[in-house]
């Protein structure tokens, strides 16, 4: 019987998916508390998500909410496409579908946030499996007992499926269930709905428990690992080849058509039909968004499981305080709160704007001598600044995570070459200490390297045995380090020592390879999900911005060319009263250059979601790196086409 120390048994409450209240939860608590209209059961599925996500909201409560939420837009819009109508003394259609489709697209957004949410966690809790799984039958070969091998597996691991396997080793530890390998059977049924191969692997691993000879069971223990990273494979082998059609349709729908019809403003002005005045212009592209984005979620949900991404702690030391940015000038970091800074740079960087917005509405002589200083580019400061506001909320709540992860990254990568030093020593006569002080010397200039100095320096200088060196609390070199494959390993090192230095070797040569096939396999699947979809990274950051800047400048020419005839004309003596083209009111080009930047900025974000949650599943933090690194290119090459073609073709 395995024993849990005190400070464990609070491990056994139920997961909760979410780890933190959701927003949604609160705001949908707040308005059926004071207008609960609609009390009807939605589907299934949407019950069985809230229940998965342990969302303290029944589904008749987010289904009212969602249609109030509905009926809301639909009011807004109604009162704009009258007060538009009431105006112009015309009828728009592109208002009255917005009025129609947004409500819509309100409704099954809310009412299948849930049920996206549910899907992402699932894939990302199971995306754990080939890692949880190793480490579970390294310990098994070390000692084939199921109630140690999962206790001393979990001792580190955090993770949602984690959490899930520990709560069923309490029950078991506690008498409330009596049959481990029953209850590990059932979890691995559970989880076959996403990963069929799981249930297989979980199967091998509880039959190769009853075998008495030790090579038959290895064996069998490999074969079930290797039955689930194949499984993996093969799924995102499949789904990266399906993702052409999909990519090709966000691409068109994204960047081609909706830029194609601005473009064609003058045309379709031609023919009387004056769809040009902002808010219609608007309305246009915020529904092509709206398609985008939902198709774009419909392919991310499809996703299957991958790999798993090391889970940090909640607080690590040099981490600002939570809901802070940290910047880093020379030797000196500040803080500040992440809302208030982001908003404050948005403010400022969009000045110039704001003030031409200000400007249109309330005129002024003085103001507008000093924006025509700027030509035509007042409102590209709007562009960026809402483009630089999210770039630093994003990437400044992230960067010292991705930092963290990047350094335990390769301290896993070089323990794989480490652990094979270390045992190769270890078998040639020597002790662990030793053989981590040759470690020390010969890996001196990698990361691992310098954690086998500290962790030898504190053995010789402190007088303390290798186990303390490494896991105490106070000083052990990896107390502050957030890898659970290196803790494990290290536990499973230790462990081995006891029974040998023949047992301590083998143990590590055999955790080395395990590792390295892990990591060839996430390596295998990144390559193959990148390369589905590098013509979209493509698009976010070059085609996108350099479509929209040429059609922006091209709209200008247009309508300079448009005026200057109307001009020559009129001075020769025509009449334009029945030529549309003369009298329809033209799209203002700053106007034009803030909608179009506006939909190329909110596009890219969308995109970049889509690559981030394909390749890495649902990860904020690869989310926050992604947007650094594409939306300042994105509006620097917007700005750089808007320049070179207005002074090419203006």
């Amino acid at each position: 019987m395995i024993e849990i120390p005190e400070n464990e048994t609070n491990k056994t409450q139920k997961v909760n998916y979410t780890k933190k209240p959701n927003p949604l939860v609160r705001i949908v608590k707040l308005v059926s508390k004071y207008l609960f209209i609609f009390k009807e059961k939605p589907s299934k599925e949407l019950e069985n998500s809230l229940k998965f996500l342990k969302w303290d909201i029944s589904s008749s409560e987010i289904k009212n909410f969602s249609i109030i939420s509905s009926l809301v837009v639909f009011s807004l819009f109604t009162l704009i496409n009258m007060l538009y109508t009431y105006l112009t003394h015309q009828i728009s259609i592109v208002l009255t579908l917005t009025e129609l489709i947004l409500p819509l697209t309100t409704y099954y957004l809310i009412l299948s946030y849930p049920i996206t949410q549910s899907k992402l966690i699932k894939i990302n809790a199971i995306s754990e499996s080939p890692k949880l799984l190793t480490q579970i039958i390294i310990a098994l070969k070390q000692n084939p007992n199921l109630e140690y091998a999962i206790y001393n597996t979990l001792k580190y691991n955090k993770g949602n499926l984690s959490e899930e396997l520990k709560q069923i080793l309490w029950k078991n530890i506690t008498g409330e269930k009596t049959n481990l390998k029953a209850e590990i059977t059932h979890w691995g049924e559970k989880w076959s709905e996403i990963l069929p191969e799981f249930k297989r692997s979980i199967y091998l691993i509880i039959s190769a428990l009853s075998e008495k000879n030790e090579m038959k069971r290895n064996d069998t223990l490999d074969k079930a690992i290797q039955l689930t990273i194949d499984g993996s494979i093969q799924k995102i082998k499949e789904y990266a080849n399906n993702l052409y059609i999909p990519t090709l349709i966000l691409f068109s729908f994204g960047t081609i058509i909706p830029l194609v019809i601005i473009s064609l403003l003058p045309i379709i002005s031609f023919i009387g039909k004056d769809i040009s005045s902002p808010i219609q212009m608007f309305s246009l592209l915020l529904i092509s968004l709206i398609i985008i984005y939902l198709y774009s979620n419909k392919i991310i949900t499809q996703r299957p499981p991958a790999f798993s991404n090391v889970t940090l702690l909640k607080q690590m030391k040099g981490f600002p305080k939570p809901g802070n940015i940290k910047i880093k000038i020379n030797k000196f970091e500040i803080e500040f709160n992440a809302i208030f800074y982001t908003l404050s740079v948005l403010v400022l960087t969009s000045t110039p704007g704001l003030f031409y917005l200000v400007n249109k509405i309330y005129k002024s002589e003085g103001l507008s001598l000093l924006l025509s200083l700027l030509n035509s580019y007042n409102t590209l400061f709007i562009v960026w600044g809402v483009g630089i506001a999210f770039t630093l909320y994003t990437f400044g709540t992230t960067w010292f995570k991705k930092k963290e992860r990047d350094k335990i990254a390769t301290l896993e990568k070089e323990m794989i070459d480490g652990f094979y030093q270390i045992a190769s020593r270890i078998n040639e006569g020597r002790s662990p200490e030793s053989a981590i002080s040759f470690v020390a010397n010969s890996m001196k200039r990698t990361s691992f390297g310098n954690l086998m100095k500290d962790t030898y320096n504190l053995i010789k200088n402190r007088n303390v045995i290798l186990k303390h060196a490494l896991f105490d609390p106070n000083f052990g070199t990896l107390s502050n380090i957030s890898s659970e494959n290196l803790k494990i390993s290290f536990e499973l090192f230790l462990n081995s020592i006891k029974k040998g230095s023949n047992f301590c070797a083998q143990t590590l040569f055999m955790i080395s390879n395990h590792y390295e096939t892990l990591q060839k396999t996430e390596r295998l699947m990144k390559e193959t999900l990148k390369n589905s979809i590098s013509m979209m990274r493509i698009t976010v950051s070059l085609l996108a911005p350099i479509i929209t800047g040429l059609v922006v400048t091209l709209q200008q020419m247009i309508q300079n060319s448009i005026t200057i005839t109307q001009e020559r004309l009129t001075a020769l003596g025509y009449n334009f009263e029945n030529f549309p083209l003369f009298n329809t009111p033209m799209l203002n080009v700053e106007i034009l250059q803030l909608i179009a930047g506006l939909y190329m900025l909110f596009l890219a974000l969308i995109l970049i979601r889509y690559i981030t949650y394909i390749e890495n599943g649902k990860d904020e933090v690869m989310l926050g790196t992604e947007i650094k690194n594409n939306i300042p290119l994105a509006l620097f090459i917007y700005t750089l086409v808007l320049i070179i073609s207005r002074a090419i073709l203006i």
